[in-house]
């Protein structure tokens, strides 16, 4: 079946940064590195099974499938998925404490 490539969208990067940044400033290196952990963990199986994590009915959509990987409890990273191409994208990172219209803002 072979693994799958995944790219960042910059906002995604961008997100990810910012909670990384935020994470060590107010909790320190532990909330640091039990991020980078649950990334890479989600990483891992994205790059074997793209479908690992359900769809994410906050976002239908025709044209593409968004599904939703929750990471330290109160945020998900949403993704898309090429099997054609074999990629990953993530599209977006989301906290789930905010109201979920915000969400379809970040991909509209």
């Amino acid at each position: 079946m072979g693994e799958y490539t995944i790219i960042w969208r910059k906002k995604a990067r961008q997100q990810y940064i910012k909670h990384l940044e935020y994470a060590q400033a107010e909790f320190g290196n532990k909330a640091f590195y039990g991020w980078i952990t649950a990334v890479a963990e989600m990483e891992k199986h994205l790059r074997q099974n793209p479908r690992h994590y359900s769809v994410e009915r906050l976002l239908p959509s025709d044209f593409k499938e968004y599904r939703g990987c929750t990471v330290m409890k109160n945020f998900k990273f949403i993704y898309s998925f090429d099997d054609i191409h074999k990629t990953v994208y993530v599209e977006t990172l989301w906290d789930m404490r905010m109201n979920p219209r915000k969400l379809q803002k970040l991909l509209g």
